[in-house]
């Protein structure tokens, strides 16, 4: 199945200048097979070799999943200019995520996914005029039918393997909701699940979710009894995340 280097299991959102992120994921492989790094945190494999923080065997992917005041007035051919920078360095790179919002009325969802979706087309054509080898996955925006409808261009003509935001829920029962709807409409080859480590909300996913990210939680599971993280105590906690993750598995054995 490996036959794109795309997120698979359980992936660390990092701070690569971040001591705590350095104990904790940095040459660690085995329950982390590989990082998820914001743009706007990106310049520090810019300045630094790669493998002062990973693995020959961790992947690195870059993203546009950030707070808004990271996305309001970003330049696409700035993005574009990072891949460039980082082309043989990432694994893959994540673009376009714009601010859609469950309180935004029609219009302002319409505009920022089409947004979206145009910003993701132009970093793909940019991308292939300079010839940067990083592929780039589509971030799917929108949770209504009609939304996922709208970003089907991006899976027919950058990627079936795609990346959707968690971070904007509260509620794992509509956040496994629309990630079916994504699923059931646009069948992508796999989905990844940016900002998701609740493995009651990762039972609840398709099986077509191949990976999910995350850091707050997963730092903290790691802390003893000092409150400070400790890396011994990180496959355990990246474990049930996994098997999670992997839920569908175990409940289709029931039936056979």
């Amino acid at each position: 199945m490996q036959d794109v280097p795309f997120p698979r299991k359980f992936g660390a959102k990092i701070h690569p200048s971040h001591h705590v992120h350095q104990r904790l994921y940095e040459h660690n492989p085995n329950p982390v097979p590989f990082v998820a790094c914001k743009v706007h945190r990106s310049s520090w494999f810019v300045n630094n070799p790669r493998k002062e923080f990973l693995s020959p065997e961790q992947d690195l992917f870059l993203m546009t999943y950030e707070h808004d005041r990271h996305i309001i007035g970003r330049d696409t051919v700035d993005v574009v200019d990072r891949f460039e920078e980082l082309d043989g360095v990432a694994q893959g790179a994540f673009a376009g995520d714009r601010l859609t919002y469950g309180s935004m009325n029609r219009r302002e969802v319409v505009k920022e996914i089409d947004e979206s979706v145009q910003r993701q087309l132009t970093a793909h054509e940019l991308m292939e005029e300079r010839s940067i080898n990083m592929p780039l996955y589509p971030s799917i925006m929108g949770w209504e039918d009609w939304h996922f409808e709208r970003c089907r261009i991006l899976v027919d003509e950058i990627s079936r393997w795609v990346g959707f935001d968690a971070t904007q829920y509260d509620s794992e029962y509509e956040f496994a909701k629309h990630v079916k709807r994504l699923d059931e409409i646009l069948e992508p080859k796999g989905i990844f699940v940016n900002g998701c480590v609740s493995p009651k909300w990762l039972r609840m996913l398709p099986k077509s979710v191949v990976a999910c990210s995350g850091s707050y939680n997963i730092r903290e599971e790691t802390e003893d009894a000092t409150g400070t993280p400790q890396r011994d105590n990180l496959p355990e906690v990246v474990e049930k995340r996994v098997d999670a993750l992997n839920n569908w598995q175990s409940e289709l054995t029931n039936y056979l």
